[in-house]
């Protein structure tokens, strides 16, 4: 598997559809990938088969967004390897002492695969349900 920090809004658009969400607009999907802080695709040959970015805004705050594997080549440790450089960029930005904050909203069932990589549940004691707000989702 090779990983590179690049993927195009086809490659980016089939991923979407064959995990089951909504295939978007060319522009829009181009627009958000351009503007990702960080992101990582999973490559089998020239097949892109897992990606995963962050947004943020530069500051504090960061989301882990689009975490995707294609059906066929789940359980292979794509995921993980995907979470992984995520999780090195992002620690290189609190190297410094300086504080980062990283939410992620993960699919359901997957709550497990993300707390390997040092994420609470929510709600748990201290924070409340993680929400979103969709429109035309």
């Amino acid at each position: 598997m090779e990983y590179r920090n690049v993927i195009s809004v086809d490659d980016y658009n089939a991923l979407r559809k064959a995990v089951g969400w909504k295939v978007l607009d060319g522009e829009q999907a181009a627009r958000g990938l351009a503007a990702s802080a960080f992101l990582v695709a999973a490559y089998d040959g020239e097949k892109a088969v897992g990606s995963a970015r962050i947004i943020g805004d530069g500051g504090y705050m960061y989301l882990i967004a689009d975490v995707m594997v294609e059906p066929g080549y789940q359980g292979r440790g794509i995921g993980r390897g995907m979470l992984e450089r995520l999780s090195a960029w992002l620690d290189e930005l609190g190297k410094d002492g300086s504080c980062v904050m990283v939410n992620l909203m993960a699919t359901k069932g997957n709550e497990g695969f993300y707390e390997k990589f040092g994420f609470n549940a929510r709600p748990d004691d201290d924070n409340g349900a993680g929400m979103v707000r969709w429109i035309n989702g």
